[in-house]
């Protein structure tokens, strides 16, 4: 048959040729253009994979390189020539050793008194360099003043004591208080409780509804703390203290008793020699006039020697460490009026690392806030009992509030019962963790031995 149009005749395979070429050229089309789509895909996918590839090497070489090293080791590490920066470049490749994709390491070193890695990862198949795949990476190293409190020795938290932010001991915790967060023991199962004559669960409560107690709940066992690191940093805060831009102050001879420091809100601190103090009250009586200093540039302030510390600090980080290392009697830190922060948002941060005690004085203020880490590496965060003859007007104390975070290596305690009623000490203890001390703990604050990733997006 012919089609017939104004005297053209065109036969019909002619129209279905013409129809089918159409179609197999669009289908063609469609299929190449699956398989270039297809081919993107996989290139995107390769690209993920040798981000992630470059991921998972700067972990591995965080771990190797900086484990288990000193805090002056880790900052010469930053200080010389680091992996990352300003970039390092590796290659992924197959079985068979083709390349197959590529990715790049942009490293941003820590801030001083930072314990943060930031991390750029960048990757892109060889077949299509212009799709990259970008991952931002937070690497971050644990530190103890992630916790609102660390103890080392069995820990008793009376009526009267609120704590929002984890507690953790490595023996185990009596709570009768409120605790906001996570309460936390190293012990398996049971402890021997003193104050009982009987075994107790590692985390328990006299009271009979512990919902009431354990708002965010009790966990055991968890991992162990080390106390024994913290003597590890005190050489190295001496030297930081000594050589590299700190304040190093002496040990005194007898009769002075040590240091009393008063910090500023203009970046500065008064300095006094305590020429006398109590041995009971740990009162200073008398002191030399004081000596200006400029708050240091890194932040470390070395006493071998006892320190009475108080006042405010603005936008500072400073570690207060006090630490007899040329032998004698250990070093403690004494507290009786507030020592308050003017920011509260991180650039305000405040350490207090005593060799032995962190103490609170007889004479302390009946309503003392103190802002701050508070580490008592082989004594204790505290205060001595004192019965009303001591003191009918300072042995009862109303409240103590510490922002921030506590370490101590025995047991804690700002007040004392007697026959279960409170009798000495103060009334009401709050203890708030400091959220900004978990990127930037005090410097040299006692830290895990590794990074681990604490954050992963991609572009």
């Amino acid at each position: 048959m012919k089609y017939k149009n104004k005297g053209i005749v065109i036969p019909y395979v002619i129209v279905f040729g013409a129809v089918l070429a159409l179609i197999l050229t669009s289908l063609l089309g469609y299929i190449s253009y699956r398989y270039e789509q297809s081919v993107r895909q996989a290139s995107r996918s390769n690209a993920l994979q040798a981000a992630e590839a470059g991921l998972n090497y700067y972990q591995w070489y965080v771990i190797h390189t900086l484990e288990g090293k000193s805090s002056s080791q880790i900052e010469a590490y930053w200080a010389g020539e680091p992996l990352g920066i300003p970039y390092y470049d590796g290659q992924v490749t197959n079985q068979s050793g083709e390349l197959v994709s590529n990715y790049r390491i942009e490293v941003t070193p820590p801030l001083q008194s930072s314990t943060i890695i930031m991390v750029k990862i960048t990757g892109w198949d060889v077949k299509h360099p212009t799709l990259k795949r970008v991952l931002n990476v937070r690497f971050r190293k644990e530190s103890w003043s992630e916790f609102a409190i660390i103890g080392n020795d069995m820990m008793r938290f009376g009526a009267g004591t609120e704590i929002w932010g984890p507690a953790h001991s490595n023996n185990g915790i009596h709570f009768d208080g409120i605790a906001h967060n996570l309460v936390m023991s190293n012990i398996p199962n049971t402890y021997w409780d003193p104050d009982y004559g009987e075994y107790k669960p590692a985390v328990w409560t006299a009271l009979p509804d512990e919902s009431t107690v354990f708002l965010a709940g009790k966990d055991y066992p968890v991992d162990y703390k080390d106390f024994s690191k913290i003597g590890v940093d005190f050489g190295v805060m001496k030297d930081a203290a000594q050589n590299s831009g700190g304040i190093y102050l002496p040990n005194l001879t007898r009769p002075y008793c040590g240091y009393h420091i008063t910090l500023r809100n203009d970046e500065k601190l008064n300095v006094s020699k305590v020429h006398s103090c109590g041995s009971v009250s740990y009162a200073v009586s008398s002191e030399s006039d004081p000596v200006v200093y400029d708050v240091p540039a890194n932040g470390v302030i070395f006493v071998e020697d006892d320190v009475w510390v108080e006042g405010v600090i603005k936008d500072d980080h400073i570690t207060i460490a006090a630490a007899n290392l040329i032998g004698g009697d250990p070093a403690n830190i004494y507290i009786f009026h507030n020592i308050k922060y003017t920011y509260y948002d991180g650039r305000d941060i405040l350490g207090l690392v005593a060799q032995n005690n962190v103490t609170i004085g007889l004479r302390s203020d009946n309503i003392l806030e103190i802002d701050g880490a508070l580490v008592a590496q082989t004594g204790r965060v505290g205060r001595d009992y004192y019965n009303q003859s001591s003191s009918s007007t300072y042995y009862n104390r109303d409240t103590i509030t510490v922002f921030g975070s506590i370490v101590t290596n025995r047991r804690y305690g700002f007040a004392w019962t007697c026959g279960g009623n409170h009798c000495s000490g103060y009334r009401n203890r709050n203890i708030i963790y400091d959220n900004n001390l978990l990127y930037y703990p005090p410097v040299f604050f006692p830290t895990a031995d590794h990074y681990s990733v604490d954050l992963w997006e991609e572009d």
